[in-house]
């Protein structure tokens, strides 16, 4: 989508909950998932108290974009919420979401950053590697997940 204004990547305040809660709900249907903030994401509900960092790409009015850290342990710290509106891919804006939230996990002091994703998600993994993630063995105990990789910061 060419043509427009500036891109701004901002910190999520209460303001843009309806917006990343619309954004989120198309970005899952498309994989075919379905969002729960009654249920199992819950912590959407809370998202300046679930995360350590919760960031919007947004595009005029428009949240096209989505990324979090959630804080493992003192030292690591998990990449979350990386969504990028279908539209958007391609110009190097999910490499944006991925830097903001390596250099917030850096000025925050943690050594690693972790994420899990499916092998059926070839393009964010291959955008995971390019920003330096590689595999590790599980971390956690998601069903939905067969890929884990681990950043050192």
């Amino acid at each position: 989508m060419s043509g427009h204004m500036e891109i701004d990547l901002v910190v999520y305040d209460a303001s843009y909950k309806q917006r990343v809660f619309d954004f989120t709900d198309r970005c899952f249907e498309e994989l075919g998932k379905e969002f729960e903030p009654e249920g199992r994401h819950y912590f959407y509900n809370d998202i300046e108290n679930a995360f350590e960092a919760f960031y919007c790409l947004v595009d005029e009015e428009k949240v096209i974009g989505t990324v979090a850290l959630k804080k493992i342990d003192a030292y690591t710290v998990e990449l979350k919420a990386l969504y990028l509106d279908k539209a958007y891919r391609g110009q190097h804006l999910g490499t944006r979401l991925i830097k903001a939230a390596i250099d917030e996990a850096n000025a925050l002091g943690f050594k690693f950053m972790v994420l899990d994703s499916m092998s059926k998600y070839k393009e964010a993994l291959r955008l995971y590697e390019k920003c330096g993630f590689r595999n590790t063995e599980r971390f956690n105990d998601n069903v939905y997940a067969d890929v884990f990789m681990k950043l050192e910061l």
